[in-house]
């Protein structure tokens, strides 16, 4: 076969025979079509549109444009890594769309710089037309593009990318929100959403992961992954870019992951002596604070520097190590300057009070100058500059971000990188290795009074010690895919591939009790992004174990689907609790404080149009009745199946076969058999007279519970379909395939099913609602096919059923199949899901 240089509309690959007697190599070019059809804008007319005046994007910018996205770009701060991140996948999702996945996932390792880039996005997506307005929460038009930051809590339109799995999208999110659903364990996410997310994730997305020196253990988990979906095989190509200044090609090498082979894009000569040159020449003079070393004192001689070093109209920043420390250092600046401008920034506040400190830490400084205060959430990715920038010794590649926050553009002549160390006392260093800010204090004493430039300091060997992290390994991926807790009721604990153990964090937020004693009503609804906080395990850990009642926490329980109080065990990283906002905890200027005692101002939560996270139960089923009119069950089976069809057509799956395409189409048209059962048609009689005496699928009652408390239609549905007298499925290949999917398609029957609380001792026992004996009517899923009266049995559900023909045995089968595995099979859940999910919108709407 022929060979020739990879060009901008081909990949290609070699593949190596060893064959007796000779070796031999065989060069497979795969062709990427050209579109003669399209004539998309030029890219450089392009990126002016989106930012909205004339810029000439960087010549590497314009490489990544027309060749696509490496794997690993290796860029400065302040190179346009946000313009190379974004506009050239967006670009060649028109001039090049069958190549270029439709999702691209913006992964940063703070909350700030999510901020940050969601509203720079939006910006550029309104400018382009591809967008309602920046601050649009829907996408209307057919060529939108969906913005959605995955952050957490229930928000209107949260789940518009899901539901829309045809259209293109950008997600941003924190590496704890995104990679959380990328290992189908969803922080601060609706249990059953779980496997949604994964599956999208996992299918047709461009990765990107910025600010790398910030990821900790995300940095391999993110190579592993993308190691494993080329491994197993996905519904759709998906890709990884990892962008950093300082980033090696083996610091993505993982067990599964293969680094010889990477490309990789960096500066040119000609990016080097263009537009870029001002920023890249741009020089900080580096000197060194005396400051005390006890605690006590520390931060008001900081306080008393930045003041002294601040500069009419212009930015002092001064980056902590710790939120403790920033916060000393900010309350020390108040006391000794009442008058002064100073903002603090940090992980620890509510997006809202957050987004306006950000406004203020990014607008123009005003004529007497402002001084920011920060932890590591200004260390990079944030576009400000500064005249003076004073920080604390850090590893030396956070501390090359963080220089590139002084004097960014070259707007002064004359700008100073001050540093000095933090004080002494128990673990000085954290949440770094003592070695490592030895080693930089070490760097910087050699460069003081020295000019230098963000290159100068980025190419500097400075040792820093290699981090070693726990790795999700094969057998680690095929676990996490049953979303079923443990007997105990615990999940496993992805928090270890995520973040540094001491970074995990949960969420909080507050509401107003005292018309309900103290505690959450019934109906308390699940908290909206605005009114999240995150806080430390630890501390609120502390507030679990306290006998005051207003300084209790409290959980959504997901088995019984009420809120009740929160113990240790309950706070693990990605929970979401609610607290009194009488008992204090929060500070409006300060962030987390769970010293303070002052009430807690209430922001008023909102009511999502879909159900959300509150409906978690097992036993739950509000898009059944909720905001529903009268539906039969034929009909609702029918529309799924023609649903089902109609979402995989928008799609792109060339990793999926007819076949199985086939049985999810199948799956939709039986996925609510099991809705004839006699608890099930009792619960949507509730509501009112219906005006059909037919089975019914959906009714317009509010939220009504089972008699049986965890009753489950779909695992009705599953045994239905595997009863002996059921012949719906006779001749279908793929037979165990859309039993599966029929079960899984509310996210809450999938590999393990077993008894919950009482049911294993109830007589008869039961399974999530359903016992032995119990007796479905006659049904027709469709004109032309019926189901005679069934007697169920539970027996393949239980411990110790037969080897190989329990449920889990057969699940676990088709997990494990070669030709599916857990991406492919998590993807055909998702077309069910999403269709039965639309149709059910659509009822609600009146269409």
């Amino acid at each position: 076969m022929g060979y020739h240089e990879p060009s901008g509309n081909c990949r290609c690959r070699s593949v190596e025979c060893a064959s007796s007697p000779d070796s031999w190599t065989v060069y497979i070019c795969e062709v990427r079509p050209m579109h003669t059809d399209r004539q998309p804008a030029e890219f450089g007319d392009f990126v002016a549109d989106a930012v909205g005046e004339k810029v000439t994007p960087y010549p590497y910018q314009v490489k990544l444009a027309h060749e696509g996205l490496p794997d690993l770009l290796r860029m400065p701060t302040g190179g346009g890594k946000t313009v190379a991140a974004v506009l050239p996948w967006l670009w060649r999702t028109d001039a090049f769309p069958e190549v270029t996945p439709r999702r691209l996932v913006y992964v940063l390792p703070l909350r700030t710089l999510v901020e940050q880039t969601a509203g720079t996005v939006a910006k550029w997506l309104f400018n382009l037309g591809l967008r309602a307005s920046p601050d649009s929460k829907e996408a209307t038009r057919e060529d939108e593009v969906v913005l959605q930051v995955l952050m957490g809590g229930a928000d209107r339109q949260d789940d518009l990318w899901q539901l829309e799995p045809g259209r293109r999208a950008v997600l941003i999110g924190t590496q704890d929100m995104i990679l959380s659903r990328a290992l189908m364990r969803g922080y601060a996410e609706a249990r059953a959403k779980w496997p949604i997310s994964y599956a999208l994730l996992h299918a047709d997305t461009q990765w990107v992961f910025d600010e790398t020196q910030l990821l900790g253990p995300a940095l391999p988990t993110s190579a592993q992954l993308q190691g494993l979906r080329d491994a197993l095989g996905t519904a759709a190509p998906t890709r990884t870019m990892w962008m950093s200044a300082t980033l090696a090609e083996d610091g993505l090498a993982t067990v599964d992951h293969d680094t010889t082979a990477l490309r990789t894009v960096e500066l040119s000569a000609e990016d080097r002596a263009g537009g870029l040159a001002r920023r890249l020449n741009a020089t900080r003079t580096v000197q060194q604070l005396t400051l005390p070393t006890d605690a006590k004192s520390y931060p008001a001689a900081v306080a008393r520097e930045l003041l002294a070093q601040r500069l009419p109209g212009a930015r002092t920043i001064a980056v902590l190590n710790t939120v403790e420390r920033a916060t000393a250092v900010c309350e020390a600046v108040r006391k000794a300057d009442p008058q002064a401008d100073v903002v603090l920034i940090h992980s620890r506040f509510r997006p809202a009070e957050r987004s306006t400190f950000m406004d203020l830490v990014t607008a123009d400084p005003p004529p007497s100058g402002r001084v920011v205060i920060s932890t590591q959430v200004l260390e990079a990715g944030v576009d400000i500059t500064s005249r003076t920038l004073y920080t604390e010794v850090a590893p030396w590649s956070s501390i090359v971000q963080r220089a590139g926050r002084c004097n960014r553009g070259g707007e002064y002549p004359v700008a100073s990188l001050l540093w000095g160390l933090p004080p002494a006392g128990r673990a000085p260093a954290a949440p770094y290795a003592q070695e490592d800010v030895d080693a930089a204090a070490q760097a910087l004493g050699e460069l003081e009074g020295v000019a230098v430039t963000s290159t100068q300091l980025q190419r500097r060997q400075v040792k820093q010690a290699q981090e070693l992290y726990p790795v999700v390994r094969h057998r680690d991926l095929l676990q996490l895919f049953d979303t079923m807790p443990d007997l105990t009721g615990a999940d496993i604990d992805v928090s270890p591939w995520i973040r540094d153990g001491d970074d995990g964090g949960v969420f909080v937020a507050w509401r107003d009790w005292s018309a309900t004693d103290g505690q959450p009503s019934e109906d308390e609804p699940w908290p909206s992004r605005q009114e999240l906080c995150p806080a430390p395990i630890a501390d609120v850990r502390k507030l679990t174990a306290r006998d005051s009642g207003v300084r209790r926490v409290w959980v959504r329980d997901r088995i019984e689907g009420v809120w009740r109080r929160a113990i240790r065990q309950d706070v693990v990283p990605g929970v979401v609790l609610l607290a009194d906002a009488s008992g204090g905890g929060y500070d409006p200027v300060l962030g987390w404080a769970p010293g303070s005692p002052a009430p807690v101002t209430v922001l008023t939560p909102t009511r999502p149009t879909q159900a959300e996270s509150s409906d978690d139960a097992i036993g739950e089923d509000p898009l059944s009745s909720r905001g529903q009119p009268w539906v039969s069950l034929t009909q609702h089976l029918q529309d799924v199946e023609t649903e089902v069809t109609d979402v995989a057509d928008t799609v792109r799956g060339p990793g999926l076969n007819a076949g199985q395409i086939t049985a999810a189409a199948l799956a939709g048209r039986y996925h609510d058999l099991g809705k004839c059962h006699q608890v099930f048609q009792e619960t949507l009689r509730k509501s009112g007279q219906s005006p059909t005496m037919e089975l019914l699928a959906k009714s317009p009652g509010g939220k009504t519970r089972h008699s049986r408390p965890y009753f489950r239609h779909e695992l009705v549905s599953a045994l239905m379909l595997s009863h002996p007298s059921c012949r719906l499925l006779d001749g279908q290949p793929e037979r165990d395939l859309i039993i599966y999917l029929a079960a899984a398609h509310h996210g809450k029957v999938r590999l393990s099913v077993r008894s919950v609380g009482e049911e294993s001792t109830a007589t008869p026992p039961m399974v999530l609602g359903v016992a032995d004996g119990d007796e479905t009517p006659p049904v027709s899923p469709v004109p032309g096919e019926h189901v005679g009266k069934l007697t169920l049995s539970a027996a393949e559900l239980r411990i110790g059923a037969v080897e190989g023909d329990s449920w889990t045995a057969r699940a676990v089968a088709l997990r494990d199949r070669p030709d599916l595995g857990p991406f492919r099979l998590a993807f055909l859940e998702a077309l069910v899901r999403i269709a039965d999910m639309r149709v059910s919108r659509r009822y609600r709407e009146g269409e």
